[in-house]
C-alpha cells in the first residue's frame, strides 16, 4: 500500500500540476497594494488580492522573503491563469516565466 501526502489542501485542478505547491503566506504587493500568497510552487503562486485581475493577462509583484534574518523583495512576471472571486478578495492564480526558487539579489 503507498502512503501519499498532499502539501496541499486545495481540491485537483483542472490541469495536472507542473510542480508540488506548498501552502505558505507570504508578503505580496502588487500595484501597490498588499496582501498575502496562500501557496507557493518553483513554476507558479495563488494569492488573495484586492486588485482586479483577467485571466490570459501578463502581471508583474513582488513577493517578500526573510533568508537568514535579512529581507528579500523578489520581483516576478507571469501570466494570470485562473482567478476566483472569495467573498470580498478575488484569488489569482499566475504561471510564473523564471522559477519562485530562483537565485535572488537583495532589494
Amino acid at each position: 500500500m503507498t502512503n501519499t501526502t498532499s502539501h496541499n489542501a486545495q481540491p485537483p485542478a483542472h490541469a495536472p500540476r507542473s510542480a508540488d505547491r506548498f501552502d505558505t503566506e507570504l508578503p505580496v504587493e502588487i500595484d501597490g497594494i498588499k496582501s498575502l500568497t496562500k501557496n507557493i510552487s518553483a513554476t507558479g503562486v495563488f494569492f488573495e488580492t484586492d486588485t482586479r485581475q483577467v485571466p490570459g493577462s501578463r502581471i508583474q509583484f513582488k513577493v517578500e522573503v526573510v533568508i537568514r534574518g535579512q529581507k528579500f523583495k523578489l520581483i516576478y512576471n507571469g501570466e494570470v491563469t485562473r482567478v476566483e472571486k472569495n467573498d470580498d478578495k478575488t484569488g489569482v492564480a499566475v504561471k510564473l516565466d523564471t522559477s519562485f526558487f530562483a537565485d535572488i539579489d537583495k532589494v
